[in-house]
């Protein structure tokens, strides 16, 4: 320590030396450590997102307006922060900030948000800040873009083109897990194409024959064509099942295991043309497919979660009005072949008896319903052509525990007020099947390896049966009035 006399003795040049010397010294040598931790900022400009269409309220509404939004936008991911700009009369200017920890939870946001509606006058629009730093460079004078060089697609109808309508079928054989597609010839099938290590699994056909799909550790390929030449793929590693829209339209994979921890989602909804991930979720491990059952034209798609019956809108893929539909014990559901209806039933819960419900999508109004009771269990078989529904209905037979009955329910969809007969089978009933156009149908009843076949056919008065005798050479019928 210097006595007050003592006065260091700077030399004037040292000084300006060090004066100059942190001058040119930049943040980079003074806390350098701290600097490496910093986020780049095309990274932390990919977490933020804007929501324009906010409602417009005072400060003393703010609180309560926060807390409504951050509800809706805490579910696609951590926000880390906010900010609702204020004008100069403290009102809200109808659009807010919103930080996530990364930019997946902000594209989960934009999928998830975007149009949704809030009440009938705020219809939310997301989109990414980095969005707006991007329509604000793009240049002031238009130039053309470049013409793609046409490149002709194989003909996923090719098949159509067969002169003897031959259908085809694959199937996977041998140790090296070689695949051959094969036509349906008259006596014999035909070899259409064949190769080693085509899938890793398992193949399997679009409905409308257009693809065929295979299965591998990096995800799915599809394939198409006369010569079955590579169409698609789609990157979803360690595929466990997969579906087609009824419309080829959409592709669904699921994982059991997800893509990485900051990404859980491990069930994705896929473009099929482009392979466009259009919505991804995440889910625990299924152990049953599918999860989704999708509508005839490939407008909708519904699952069950709880009690609650989840239907979403293409291509939006979105939540149909943006909510759940509540459907107390709902069991199961069945969309009609031909028609955008439903088809669910609901348990006996305490006094309120099972219920079979018909409702029409998108407008969710019932077309029909019935109460049922004593019932263990119920299944829906729908007509081809979505004239008639059978329910099949299964009670327990008081004081017998192990003994019940069939009860059909056959609804009229066709006719005016949808009237529901019914008929009663009494020994068990293993499947049904529809005449596809016509009002017949067919039951195998009986127990196992002692079945019987009964044929029904429905009129307005009159149910005619037919069964095969013991020998199985013989087919009696009969008729009740």
């Amino acid at each position: 320590m210097l006595d007050d006399e003592e006065v260091p003795n700077y030399h004037e040049d040292d000084v300006q030396e060090a004066r100059k010397l942190v001058e040119e010294m930049d943040d980079s040598a003074l806390i350098s450590d701290v600097l490496d931790k910093r986020p780049s900022s095309s990274e932390t400009i990919e977490n933020v997102i804007i929501v324009d269409n906010i409602p417009v309220t005072d400060s003393s509404k703010l609180v309560k307006l926060t807390n409504v939004l951050l509800k809706i936008f805490s579910k696609c991911g951590k926000v880390e922060t906010h900010h609702i700009p204020l004008d100069d009369n403290q009102k809200t200017k109808g659009f807010m900030f919103i930080v996530y920890r990364n930019g997946q939870e902000a594209t989960n946001a934009i999928s998830s948000c975007n149009g949704y509606k809030l009440d009938k006058n705020h219809c939310f629009a997301v989109n990414r800040l980095s969005d707006f730093e991007h329509c604000m460079s793009i240049p002031d004078k238009w130039e053309d873009p470049k013409p793609e060089p046409y490149k002709p697609q194989a003909n996923l109808k090719s098949w159509l083109c067969d002169p003897e309508c031959f259908d085809q079928f694959a199937i996977v054989h041998g140790k090296n897990r070689n695949t051959a597609v094969h036509s349906c010839g008259p006596n014999q099938s035909i070899s259409v194409q064949q190769r080693e290590f085509w899938t890793e699994s398992h193949v399997k056909f679009s409905p409308k024959g257009s693809y065929l799909a295979t299965c591998h550790k990096q995800g799915i390929a599809l394939w198409g064509g006369p010569e079955f030449s590579k169409v698609g793929r789609f990157n979803h590693p360690n595929v466990t099942y997969f579906q087609f829209s009824p419309c080829e339209r959409y592709f669904v994979t699921y994982s059991k295991t997800s893509l990485s921890p900051e990404d859980p989602q491990n069930l994705i909804i896929w473009e099929t043309r482009s392979c466009l991930n259009k919505r991804a979720f995440s889910l625990p491990v299924l152990n049953y497919w599918p999860y989704f059952k999708w509508s005839h034209d490939g407008q909708f798609f519904a699952t069950i979660t709880g009690d609650n019956l989840s239907i979403y809108s293409t291509p939006s893929m979105k939540l149909l009005d943006n909510k759940k539909i509540s459907v107390q014990n709902i069991r199961d559901f069945s969309w009609c072949p031909c028609e955008n209806w439903i088809a669910y039933w609901q348990s006996e819960n305490k006094n309120i008896p099972a219920r079979v419900t018909i409702m029409d999508v998108p407008s969710c109004e019932p077309l029909s319903a019935k109460n049922l009771f004593n019932v263990s269990n119920i299944e829906i078989f729908w007509q081809n052509s979505g004239n008639y529904l059978a329910v099949k209905v299964d009670r327990t037979i008081k004081n017998k525990k192990e003994a019940s009955e069939n009860v059909f329910e056959i609804f009229r969809l066709r006719e005016k007020d949808i009237p529901v007969e019914n008929f009663e089978i009494k020994s068990k009933v293993m499947s049904l099947s529809w005449d596809p156009k016509g009002p017949r149908f067919a039951v195998i009843q009986g127990e196992q390896g002692r079945t019987d076949v009964s044929f029904f056919k429905i009129g307005e008065k009159i149910l005619l049966s037919a069964r095969l005798s013991p020998t199985r050479s013989v087919i009696v019928s009969s008729g009740v009035l």
